[in-house]
């Protein structure tokens, strides 16, 4: 797999973990979904890339 495909593969992720939050928090508005994004990318570098895991912990620190 090419450079491209492995980041690719985590922005998947990223992005993936960030609109489950907000349509299931309702958070619609560019400043909610920026908030939500940060920390996104905040577990991202704590090394959290498994989907389901960065789904339990954003639901814990994104409240």
């Amino acid at each position: 797999m090419s450079a491209y495909g492995v980041a690719d593969s985590q922005l998947a992720i990223l992005t993936k973990g960030q609109n489950d939050y907000c349509t299931k928090h309702l958070a619609a508005g560019k400043d909610e979904r920026e908030r939500i994004a940060l920390k996104v990318l905040a577990l991202f570098g704590r090394g959290l890339i498994d989907p389901d895991q960065l789904s339990t912990e954003l639901e814990r620190v994104a409240r």
